[in-house]
């Protein structure tokens, strides 16, 4: 069930071959490739959570439903009595639904969700009672860009950002008026964003180009709160419980760290200062103790840790082992503390500990459940490795082999790409696991410009997006023959975004690298991009924030540098194209408009290279291409099909 109705146009015909038998030689199948589709179409994910006010209840978002679209639950604080909320009626699209605030009264929840294009969002507001019916917008400006809610005290007020065509800024609206307008709260010429209402109500906490300040309702008094001198990069803010501090993170170091700041006289208190990155801020309910993520050596990894936030004692973990925590929340009473834990193995779920003033209780303790049928302990854990760039840089990477893997085997390899500027860790992507799982060897490249390794790692990139990337990834190959066990005759790429653009650069630039790629929304052209992103006022115009993405992109606007654009296109470069791919691509996507594989396409077929090329369309999906579990179904099918014809991966490779 689901909303899809692609729309297909396939410009070289593939080998339909049923799921349960096209695949994978005896040589290379696994135990784990017996499980059906539908096992693995029932692994879910949640993706934020909230605490009810009376600590009985967590809300949470999650894609566990028939349709796959991520809908609001509420569970019992003791993992039982799972409901879901406010989900429409049969025949109405189902809206992915986040940042979820619960109101100080209880009573109700307030969210974000897109109608027409992700990421252009509204806010709503839905009963936190099941029986409470369906959601009931606050916001209908389908046009622009509204999120980031926060509530007032009384719960009378929204604040929240909204995109304009002068940048971001922040608005009001009141909630007990039916019919009242939304009020503009700042006025400043910077982008402003973020707003945090006070403890009290009386206040607004919001960046401001960096800065953070603070505004009261009544006047227009705006203070910053950080001092300059310690400025850039400040983010994360969170109210102290009494409203007299902030914590913060700041990322000057080239790492975010922790601090707190008192509101009136503006003294920081730092928390952190170590080479890893922090996030996540909570406070505990007395205001005495902070809650965060805290990355761990290698970045591959974090923990959720405490702190005094008086910074008398360093931070200390709650949690262990490898794997991605979020969002560390205290419940209202300050008896617990729960966050969202995944692995390799195990999906995105909420855990949670007992907590009595600076002392936890048993190990954490899982609070939902969303693996479905899938036994964790079947899959494959990733091990870290490392390889040189061209300047033997090393190249953070993840390799992933079966439950049943045997070096004197040759196993078909596919080499992940991550989006700009991802990275990949020791999180849960089904899809991937489903192909380890089917025979894969997979290994997952971070190169300079990916998060997660500090901000260095990151600028190394910079002004040449598309460049030095490209030479980290292809340097995975001799990496990859000197493991022994890969068949370097069988090797594919898979990426979407900007792993998306990678592939192609590495179809123009290395065509006979690769045997097969897989691609979901990728820039092709970089002029047509700076138009759709920077210039016209459609769904994709991101005015706030144009003259640090061009700079850091390519060192310059397009009118800047028009050559470097043209020069960074692969559209422009078809002719040397000789590497099939299976080409996906979501009609819904505000992120990459569609028209960037079109033109893709139509380049392709103009040079006469249609016969390499798979196009698929999905009109009512975006970005991601998860909305919907039948779009995942669809896609692993069409993988199956492509990688089998492409990859050979019926016949039999001896030792």
């Amino acid at each position: 069930m689901g909303f899809p109705h692609r729309r297909i146009r396939v410009t070289r015909r593939l080998l339909h071959l049923p799921l349960a038998f096209a695949g994978l030689s005896p040589s290379t199948a696994t135990a784990a490739s017996a499980q059906s589709i539908e096992d693995w179409l029932g692994v879910s994910r949640v993706g934020e959570f909230a605490w009810s006010v009376d600590g009985a209840h967590i809300f949470y978002t999650s894609n566990d439903d028939e349709s796959g679209t991520r809908a609001i639950f509420r569970v019992r604080s003791d993992g039982s009595g799972r409901e879901r909320l406010g989900w429409p009626p049969p025949g109405v699209r189902p809206e992915p639904a986040q940042s979820l605030r619960v109101s100080p009264s209880g009573e109700e929840l307030i969210f974000v969700s897109a109608r027409y294009y992700q990421g252009f969002d509204n806010l709503w507001r839905l009963s936190a009672s099941p029986s409470g019916g369906e959601p009931r917008p606050i916001t209908f400006n389908d046009a622009v860009i509204e999120t980031a809610p926060t509530l007032s005290a009384d719960g009378r007020t929204v604040a929240y950002q909204v995109r304009t065509p002068a940048g971001p800024r922040i608005f009001l609206r009141d909630l007990a008026e039916p019919r009242a307008w939304p009020r503009l709260f700042t006025m400043g010429d910077e982008n402003e964003t973020s707003p945090r209402f006070s403890p009290d109500g009386g206040s607004i906490a919001f960046s401001s180009g960096g800065d953070i300040r603070v505004r009261t309702l009544e006047g227009d008094e705006r203070r910053v709160v950080v001092d300059p001198a310690i400025g850039g990069g400040n983010g994360g803010f969170v109210w102290s419980p009494d409203g007299t501090r902030l914590a913060f993170t700041n990322s000057r170091s080239g790492w975010a760290q922790v601090a707190v700041v008192k509101i009136e006289t503006g003294e920081v208190t730092p928390i952190t200062w170590e080479e890893r990155g922090h996030g996540d801020i909570s406070w505990s309910p007395d205001g005495g103790w902070l809650s965060f993520t805290r990355s761990d050596e290698s970045g591959f990894s974090n923990q959720v840790v405490v702190a005094p936030s008086d910074g008398a004692q360093p931070p200390r973990e709650i949690t262990r082992g490898r794997g991605m925590r979020a969002q560390p929340r205290f419940s209202p009473d300050g008896a617990e503390l729960a966050w969202i834990e995944q692995a390799d193995t195990r999906t995105a779920d909420i855990w949670k500990t007992s907590w009595n003033d600076g002392m936890w209780g048993e190990a954490p303790v899982q609070v939902t459940h969303s693996m479905g049928r899938m036994d964790s302990t079947q899959l494959s854990e990733a091990e870290e490795v490392y390889y040189p760039g061209p300047d033997n840089l090393p190249v953070p990477t993840l390799l992933y082999r079966p439950r049943d893997f045997d070096a004197s085997r040759r196993y078909p390899v596919i080499v992940r790409l991550h989006g700009h500027p991802g990275q990949w860790n020791h999180s849960f992507e089904m899809m991937r696991q489903y192909w380890v799982q089917r025979g894969f060897v997979v290994v997952a490249p971070n190169p300079r410009g990916s998060r997660g390794f500090g901000q260095g790692f990151h600028d190394l990139h910079i002004a040449d997006y598309g460049g030095v990337e490209f030479q980290d990834v292809m340097n995975v190959i001799p990496f990859l023959e000197a493991l022994g066990y890969v068949d370097m005759s069988r090797k594919a790429t898979w990426g979407g975004s900007g792993g998306g653009y990678m592939s192609l650069v590495i179809a123009t630039e290395a065509p006979d690298a690769f045997e097969a790629q897989v691609i979901r929304a990728p820039v092709s052209d970089w002029r047509l991009l700076a138009n759709d992103r920077f210039a016209a006022s459609g769904r994709h115009w991101t005015a706030g924030r144009t003259p640090r993405r061009e700079r850091s992109e390519f060192g310059g606007s397009y009118e800047e540098i028009p050559e470097e654009y043209d020069r960074r296109s692969p559209v422009h470069f078809v002719e040397a194209v000789e590497v099939p791919q299976l080409l996906l691509q979501g009609l819904r996507d505000a992120a990459v408009p569609p028209r960037q594989s079109q033109v893709w396409a139509e380049r392709m077929r103009d040079a006469g290279k249609g016969d390499l090329l798979t196009y698929v369309e999905y009109p009512d999906e975006d970005h991601s291409l998860r909305r919907y579990k039948a779009t995942v179904r669809d896609i692993l099918e069409r993988m199956d099909a492509f990688l089998t014809r492409h990859l050979r991966l019926r016949e039999e490779v001896s030792p």
